[in-house]
């Protein structure tokens, strides 16, 4: 018996050795990790800004990215269409964004082209609603989904913007904009 355990962790040592000697392996030395290429550019984080200023939401698998804003100048909610570098505004022919913002009654943003749209495309939608944008900017923050159709492909989005920019993380609320409570603060 005290062969057989003798073996068994023989056995053990030798594989856990070999796991760690292993020559296809992704390991790679400090000199070869700092010569390896650079990952893609994917710096729109959680949080991230769009290029008008405003909060980024994810439309597919990273195939477009909408930017969604509360602008205060134009008393407008405006949603814009960008591509996958989250970037460069992407022109479709959709009509109209729906925002269903939590607790609220759905939103519909036409369409609103700028000067370089093509014809019957747009990349950017607006909503004009003087107590809508002061009702978001005394609350700070948007949260919900997003949703539209390009092409004959449906598409939703979940919007988590900060009006400072920052992430619901970074303000203590939960993931869907409530406050979190530390279990010694609830006594």
């Amino acid at each position: 018996m005290a062969r057989f355990k003798l073996l068994a962790c023989l056995a053990i040592v030798l594989s856990c050795a070999g796991w760690g000697c292993n020559p296809q392996s992704d390991y790679k030395s400090v000199d070869e990790a700092k010569k390896a290429p650079p990952l893609p550019d994917h710096d729109h984080g959680h949080g991230a800004k769009g290029p008008h200023g405003g909060g980024l939401v994810e439309l597919g698998a990273e195939e477009y990215h909408a930017e969604i804003l509360v602008d205060h100048d134009t008393e407008s909610v405006v949603v814009y269409v960008l591509g996958k570098d989250a970037k460069t505004d992407e022109f479709v022919d959709a009509q109209d964004v729906t925002i269903a913002l939590e607790g609220k009654e759905p939103l519909t943003l036409k369409a609103a082209p700028k000067p370089d749209s093509p014809a019957g495309k747009t990349s950017k939608f607006a909503l004009e609603d003087h107590d809508l944008v002061h009702t978001l900017m005394d609350a700070g923050f948007l949260h919900g989904d997003l949703r539209i159709t390009i092409g004959d492909k449906p598409y939703i989005g979940h919007i988590d913007y900060h009006l400072d920019g920052s992430s619901h993380d970074e303000h203590g609320h939960d993931e869907h904009g409530h406050d979190e409570k530390k279990p010694e603060e609830t006594k």
